[in-house]
C-alpha cells in the first residue's frame, strides 16, 4: 500500500484535496472518481511508496 495525495477539480470549479492509502495510482484515481463522479479532473501523486 502507498500513500497518495489526491486533487480534484469539480464541475463547479471547486477544488478538493485529500490523502489516502491505496495499492496503486490507478486505484486512487478510480476511488476518487467513484466518490466524486462529476469531477472534471483528478490527480494522484504518490507521496510514499511502502512496497517491499
Amino acid at each position: 500500500m502507498n500513500i497518495y495525495r489526491i486533487k480534484l477539480r469539480l464541475t463547479d470549479g471547486q477544488r478538493v484535496a485529500y490523502t489516502g492509502l491505496f495499492a496503486d495510482g490507478c486505484e486512487a484515481v478510480l476511488q476518487a472518481l467513484s466518490d466524486w463522479p462529476g469531477a472534471r479532473s483528478v490527480t494522484a501523486i504518490c507521496l510514499r511508496r511502502t512496497d517491499k
